[in-house]
């Protein structure tokens, strides 16, 4: 192996980094619920079945995307999401009104989804294939741009989003550029929510596009240097294709995992921002002379800071002491922080829960892409972890939608944070099952193996003994007898 090639997949880590980052605003999209309910007058709820429709159809594509991106690389399925996320906001910009809800869901919700499904998966297989023995670590490296995607973009994107002003008061392309870069906080005026859906639709392609540029597959039988693959690989972890992984109750039970953890996180993420504007009534953790950059400070950018630094963290804690425990641990830890948010008043108890949720929600997308690629291998692991994350898709529905139900019920979050918190310890009950089922395979696989593997002869009395070719002219002396 040359140093060109182990120097090269550190460039792959950085493309994941830059394609995710763009991918991650998704998470951002409570910055849209008040803009779009004061402009249209919808509930809640109505606004949430956008986000449900993004996430739905995110997780529904990343099966066929994850198959293409086994077969024909990352770069390429990459750039095919790039272009429908930032086509879907630009269709919007021109489709969405009062009257027509539904193309709010069809182009933020299920082409914008479809975007993000094409080009989510193709960092994480890419990276796992050139990070073997890292595969927690890099998997949350990787994946962290997704989980801090929001920092970048909810502050500048609360400003842009504000009804534009007229004359003096319209924002210039300079001022969109220093809000934007979160250098200003602008002068109380946006560009409207049309005019924003453009900007970013085109930045969205740009930058998603050149982060693919970077993305590549080692080559076969590539390993990193002093890394001895049939030691460090399980005894579980048996190249598998997807539809014999999904006859097996290992991966049954991790989908039925995923959705209970996505679900309770999902439901707090869609509504965090309103829930915490209501908590501090106006007021702002910052200090005045943090200027633009107080927004890191904001219960929004605090959860996406930790959403990043959990899926590093989770994947890191995972490769050490194993994925099922980091999992049941990581679903405690976040089932007593939302029984504990009910009763949240004080500025410092709303920074620790919003780093808390955003901690360990983040550690989910680490944890089940590195479980599947322990299990089922990494030569098939777009297309399995695909079907595996079919089970965000279900926690997409769930999650948003039940959560602004119950909110639209009783106008409050209690509710909705006690459940959240319930699913978190089914969640950790069936890490428990996970890591049962996971141990149960490392005994049985190698057994099956070897019985359907057929052992080589190596005494030389089992051969049978080999007789010579009889010549032409021993033929006509046999003929000749048998007459």
């Amino acid at each position: 192996m040359s140093n060109n090639q182990n120097n090269g997949r550190w460039k792959v880590l950085v493309g994941a980094l830059i394609v995710q980052i763009v991918l991650g605003t998704v998470y951002a999209f409570s910055v849209f619920v008040k803009p779009l309910q004061l402009e249209f007058g919808w509930d809640r709820t109505t606004t949430q079945w956008a986000f449900s429709f993004a996430l739905v159809t995110f997780a529904a594509v990343m099966i066929p995307a994850g198959r293409l991106q086994d077969r024909i690389g990352p770069r390429k399925v990459a750039s095919i999401g790039g272009v429908l996320l930032g086509l879907s906001f630009l269709l919007g910009s021109v489709l969405v009104s009062e009257s027509r809800p539904w193309a709010l869901y069809l182009t933020y919700g299920m082409l914008g989804g479809a975007g993000i499904g094409f080009a989510y998966v193709c960092p994480i297989a890419s990276a796992m294939k050139w990070f073997p023995d890292k595969k927690g670590l890099v998997t949350g490296l990787s994946v962290a741009g997704f989980g801090a995607g929001a920092l970048f973009f909810a502050g500048p994107a609360s400003t842009l989003l504000l009804p534009p002003g007229s004359g003096a008061e319209a924002m210039g392309l300079s001022s969109v550029l220093l809000v934007a870069l979160g250098i200003s906080k602008g002068t109380g005026f946006g560009i409207g929510w049309q005019t924003f859906f453009i900007l970013h639709g085109i930045t969205s392609t740009v930058f998603v596009v050149l982060g693919a540029s970077l993305l590549s597959n080692p080559p076969a039988g590539w390993t990193p240097p002093g890394w001895n693959a049939s030691k460090a690989q399980s005894a579980a972890s048996v190249e598998t294709g997807w539809y014999e992984m999904l006859n097996t109750p290992l991966a049954c039970m991790l989908w039925l995992t995923f959705i209970f953890g996505a679900t309770s996180g999902l439901m707090a993420i869609g509504q965090w921002k309103p829930l915490m504007g209501s908590i501090l009534q106006g007021k702002t953790f910052a200090p005045a002379w943090m200027g633009t950059f107080g927004r890191f400070l904001e219960p929004v950018g605090i959860l996406a800071i930790f959403n990043a630094l959990g899926r590093i963290f989770w994947g890191k804690v995972s490769d050490i002491i194993d994925r099922p425990r980091a999992m049941m641990i990581m679903f405690l830890f976040q089932g007593m922080a939302f029984m504990m948010l009910v009763t949240v008043e004080s500025h410092f108890a709303i920074f620790l829960a919003s780093a808390w949720v955003g901690l360990n929600f983040g550690g989910n997308f680490a944890l089940f892409p590195s479980a599947t690629a322990d299990y089922f291998g990494t030569k098939n692991l777009g297309m399995n972890y695909g079907w595996i994350f079919t089970a965000y898709g279900v926690a997409g529905i769930l999650g948003p939608v039940v959560g602004g139900v119950l909110y639209d019920a009783t106008q409050a979050y209690v509710m909705a944070f006690v459940f959240a918190g319930i699913l978190c310890f089914v969640a950790a009950g069936c890490s428990v099952v996970v890591w049962s089922l996971a141990r149960a395979r490392e005994q049985t696989l190698p057994q099956a193996v070897a019985a359907a593997t057929p052992e080589p002869v190596t005494d030389i009395e089992m051969l049978p003994e080999r007789q010579p070719m009889p010549s032409p002219a021993m033929n006509r002396v046999l003929a000749t007898e048998g007459k």
